[in-house]
């Protein structure tokens, strides 16, 4: 389920938006505008980007695979800025490509 990320009021008047509680859900571009009935108004996107911690999902957590056969394992991760991905083994070693 996608989170309602629709605000309470459409329409601020000011000259400062005030977001209470910032979160990556708010990420995108603002529109401020600048009218008073004299044409033309004149408006400036203002782009907002939260800056938030990896999260991981899974898709399948248990795979198997028969001797020889190849076999994908899928991590999906949303982080900004974009997150660094890589295998490890339980050991704690990290799987280079090739091996």
């Amino acid at each position: 389920m996608i989170p309602d990320v629709s605000y309470r009021v459409n329409v601020v008047d000011g000259e400062i938006l005030h977001i209470i509680k910032v979160s990556r859900l708010h990420m995108g571009a603002y529109l401020c505008i600048a009218s008073n009935g004299v044409p033309p108004s004149i408006s400036k996107r203002v782009l907002l980007r939260v800056q938030f911690p990896p999260m991981l999902s899974i898709p399948n957590q248990l795979e198997g695979a028969y001797i020889g056969q190849d076999v994908s394992l899928e991590c999906h991760t949303e982080a900004y800025p974009t997150s660094i991905n890589y295998w490890t083994t339980e050991r704690g070693d990290m799987i280079v490509s090739g091996n």
